[in-house]
């Protein structure tokens, strides 16, 4: 049996939802998910963006459903996961993965100065209140079945001075750690565990090549010489989700290549 792969039969395995699933982290994500055997749905907000991940994975349709979805659009959420549900029954595993990182205009001038609140509000509400919404809208039928895996991707930005990212995508990080402790006390005695991964620097097509100068000032600081990939925390997450991981809750796991503590 896959390490991923919850105990379930082939005719009923488990169901999983990856928000911001159609490229970088989130891709890697669903694949690995195929890969251990689980039906995937994923959500992004760009119909390009989903049709190029759908090229990308190639599988059934009976194992992998898409969707354009906002996080931030209740009723666009709700009714995503209506139609999965209705596919392929109650989803046992979600990946909050979906994030927004505005880069500053003026590299001279200090990042709040510029911000204005709407900007501060988006970013708030797609990276920490969208996983809140997804995170009470899948629980209650995780807590009916006794078995649930929640995992909110957040950022080395949110466990040390942001070098890159800015302070509302800093603080929406932070605060998603504290969702996932919060969350994980509250969901630990129904049998759902609720953990974070803060990933460094992840060398991605949203992160652009190796040869940016914005990339190869993070290398110089990370201690084990190299950027990490898509591919590293996709196998962290697979873990995350899988029976073995049972008792990891209220974690944050640090994928960072020594960054972070260094």
């Amino acid at each position: 049996m896959p390490m991923g792969r919850p105990k379930t039969t082939e005719s009923d395995p488990s169901s999983a939802l990856v928000t911001g699933g159609a490229r970088g982290i989130g891709l890697e994500i669903v694949r690995r998910f195929l890969n251990d055997g689980y039906r995937v749905a994923f959500v992004a907000t760009k119909a390009n963006h989903v049709q190029r991940a759908l090229e990308s994975l190639r599988a059934p349709e009976d194992r992998l459903g898409a969707g354009v979805v906002d996080v931030t659009q209740q009723n666009e959420v709700e009714r995503f996961v209506d139609q999965i549900r209705r596919r392929w029954g109650e989803i046992t595993v979600l990946v909050n993965n979906a994030g927004i990182s505005p880069k500053r205009v003026d590299q001279e001038v200090p990042w709040l100065s510029q911000m204005s609140r709407e900007e501060w509000a988006r970013v708030i509400d797609v990276n920490l209140s969208g996983p809140f919404s997804l995170i009470r809208l899948l629980a209650p039928s995780m807590i009916a079945k006794r078995y649930g895996r929640i995992i909110n991707i957040g950022s080395l930005a949110g466990r040390a001075v942001p070098l890159i990212a800015g302070p509302h995508y800093a603080a929406s990080k932070a605060g998603l750690i504290g969702l996932t402790r919060a969350a994980a006390r509250d969901l630990a005695p129904h049998g759902v565990t609720v953990n974070c991964i803060a990933p460094g620097r992840i060398l991605s097509e949203l992160t652009g090549p190796a040869e940016a100068a914005v990339n190869r000032s993070a290398l110089s600081r990370i201690p084990i010489g190299r950027f990490g990939t898509a591919e590293e925390v996709a196998h962290l997450t697979s873990f995350l989700a899988s029976p073995m991981a049972g008792f990891i809750t209220g974690a944050t796991i640090d994928i960072t290549g020594g960054e972070f503590g260094a």
